[in-house]
């Protein structure tokens, strides 16, 4: 497991990070720590890869999603799931 710490990398290297994800690389179950409400976690994903976010979201988190698996452990704000065309969002908090 690949893990993010938010308070150590940005959003845009994040989601950078995320996205470069293809259906041959071996890294497909990654943590995301420290989200700190943050908004646009988790978008634009086009693999079918595993996201765990370790906290609360801000809005738009994985939207545009592609294949992608984004586990939400905590709250998530407006427009998560935004646009999204397949894959799969699970909220374990409020939304």
């Amino acid at each position: 497991m690949q893990t993010i710490d938010l308070t150590e990398t940005g959003l845009r290297e994040m989601n950078k990070t995320l996205q470069a994800q293809s259906e041959d690389t071996n890294q497909t179950v990654w943590e995301i720590v420290n989200p700190k409400g943050a908004h646009a976690i988790a978008c634009g994903l086009s693999a079918p890869i595993d996201v765990t976010v370790k906290g609360s979201t801000g809005y738009y988190c994985a939207g545009m999603n592609q294949h992608a698996t984004v586990n939400i452990h905590g709250s998530a704000g407006p427009g998560t799931g935004e646009n999204i065309m397949s894959g799969k969002i699970v909220i374990e908090g409020d939304a």
